[in-house]
């Protein structure tokens, strides 16, 4: 039933990050069809994700907090279930200030959900294979946001029963949400649940059944005696603590003091600062590339061509987290304190000459559907980028597990998300600006589908502001890697990770009780009297593989 729970639940979470990445790619997707719809500029559109994305990032914190102190999965299904709401609300807008609106009430959905999903992730994979369960969640999520471009690209022209395809959409994505939420809610498990329905209640040496009460204390009534060496039997005052999973003594009861305390805690280690600061850099590209489809449309190419590109790119950054992950697993095993930081930077690298290859160095044929025909070789190169760029995600994931006890990995993962996302969220807005004022964008798009000549001019515009938002980026994301090589082996050390495949513990370091142990505690005559109590543990492993 464990492994059964486990599979169950690991499918699910894979389902949830698919969904999340497809209403994250609709809205970029549409963007040719949204601004012909609200007559809107590359700029205001950017914008119309920076809210989004702003939010999302703000609102990250939110879930690494209540995911370190309630149910995940419970999380997950309901931020399923509000960015389905808001996505609903985005395609029965009629102008673009309820867009932004909607969509920045949708990020707090997608905030709430990719955090705990990571978190639960890492709790039910052993360190030697957290690189492959990384790869494998990008994978999915890659699929879902190809299939949700592809998907919305082509809808977004039509006329289904008199509403405007785009529309149509959101609403078909708004449902997959919903009915994801449903599932999570009602199917999924979070491990640290399991455990304490494994320990609470629980049968003592006598038979009788340990009941505790809202606190994690033993009422006197229901603890039997112990009788510890040296000591009378302990009074009524014995209690038993419980922590687990880093829910603390009394799980949705912690101190705001307890909270901040593992925040600032976080935020002090030097490998989290570094991921942070490159992942800021890093991902502003990334945040660019939501120009793509309209770039691609503008070049020359029909909507399915453009649609066909994306999902051949996404298939290919879908690969890349995949073979990121198992490569960054693979290097590790050689080099267990460098292999993945040496994977990230060769993939960061991979990116500088093959964006330069895709916006400058393939041929262009404007006007119309006259791109067709280079549909081959633009899917070649788009295929190559995608599964060389990708790779940093897993490996970033599995260092963020060793950095940090598994308790707080929630709040790991999310604040990572909040650094990172609120200032890389401005690169959408700054490629349209950068298109309109430097390299001189004209017009709405409605006016660009009209003259294929201003077409092919605005193409050229958008194709270098997205050129320099990625090179600049992805050049200082590449410099600052190099600081993990000194500060990630000696944080990874900190916290007692040892290496794959070893059980050498760190001399100097006094073990950790492990984030879900029972730790009886007697306070009797003896405790009273100067001898102090004492402290039975029963540790499990850093995982749960069952």
């Amino acid at each position: 039933m464990a492994a059964l729970a486990r599979m169950r639940t690991t499918v699910l979470l894979n389902l949830a990050a698919i969904v999340e990445r497809a209403d994250e790619q609709v809205l970029p997707a549409v963007y040719l069809f949204i601004g012909h719809s609200l007559r809107a500029t590359p700029a205001q559109l950017g914008t119309l994700t920076l809210c989004r994305a702003m939010v999302q990032a703000l609102s990250s914190p939110i879930s690494g907090i209540l995911g370190n102190n309630f149910d995940r999965t419970s999380i997950v299904s309901f931020g399923c279930f509000l960015w389905g709401v808001m996505t609903a609300a985005v395609g029965m807008c009629t102008s673009l200030s309820q867009a932004m609106l909607y969509s920045a009430a949708n990020g707090v959905g997608l905030a709430l959900v990719i955090p705990c999903v990571q978190s639960l992730i890492a709790d039910y994979n052993p360190p030697e294979s957290r690189g492959r369960a990384f790869g494998v969640m990008f994978f999915t999520s890659a699929l879902g946001g190809m299939a949700g471009g592809f998907f919305a690209t082509n809808l977004g022209g039509m006329q289904i029963l008199g509403l405007e395809g785009w529309r149509c959409a959101f609403h078909l994505v708004a449902a997959l949400s919903i009915v994801t939420s449903v599932l999570v809610m009602w199917l999924a498990v979070d491990p640290r649940r399991k455990i304490a329905g494994m320990i609470s209640p629980m049968n003592l040496g006598d038979g009788s059944k340990l009941r505790l009460t809202d606190d994690g204390e033993v009422p006197a009534a229901n603890f039997p005696s112990l009788k510890l060496p040296g000591q009378a039997d302990t009074p009524a005052k014995s209690r038993i603590r419980l922590n687990i999973g880093g829910l603390g003594e009394a799980p949705g009861r912690r101190r705001a003091g307890e909270v901040l305390a593992e925040v600032l805690s976080v935020m002090r280690i030097r490998t989290f600062q570094i991921i942070v600061l490159q992942g800021i850099v890093g991902s502003t590209p990334w945040n660019a590339m939501v120009f793509f489809t309209l770039w691609l449309q503008l070049t020359g190419f029909s909507n399915f061509a453009a649609a066909a590109l994306m999902a051949v790119f996404a298939g290919g950054c879908a690969l890349g987290g995949l073979l990121g992950g198992y490569l960054g697993d693979y290097c590790a095993r050689i080099w267990p304190e460098r292999g993945r930081i040496m994977a990230a930077q060769f993939s960061v690298a991979c990116g500088l000459p093959l964006s330069v290859l895709l916006l400058k160095g393939l041929p262009v044929r404007g006007g119309g559907n006259a791109a067709d025909g280079l549909v081959p070789l633009y899917g070649t190169v788009m295929l190559i980028f995608g599964l060389l760029i990708s790779w940093c995600g897993s490996a970033n994931s599995v260092m963020f597990a060793e950095i940090v006890p598994e308790q707080l990995r929630s709040v790991v993962y999310a604040f990572d998300r909040s650094f990172e996302g609120a200032i890389a969220a401005c690169a959408a807005p700054l490629v349209g600006m950068i298109a309109e004022r430097v390299f001189g964008f004209e017009g709405h798009l409605e006016e660009s589908v009209k003259d294929p000549l201003k077409a092919a001019v605005n193409a050229q515009a958008l194709a270098n502001a997205l050129l320099c938002c990625l090179l600049v980026p992805w050049t200082f994301c590449l410099i600052f890697y190099t600081g993990l090589y000194r500060h990630f082996p000696r944080d990874r050390r900190r916290v007692g990770a040892p290496p794959l495949g070893a059980d050498a513990k760190i001399s100097g370091q006094s073990p950790r009780p492990s984030p879900a142990s029972v730790i009886i505690v007697g306070a009797g005559s003896g405790a009273s009297s100067g001898s102090g109590s004492r402290e039975r543990l029963a540790p499990r492993s850093g995982h749960l593989s069952d």
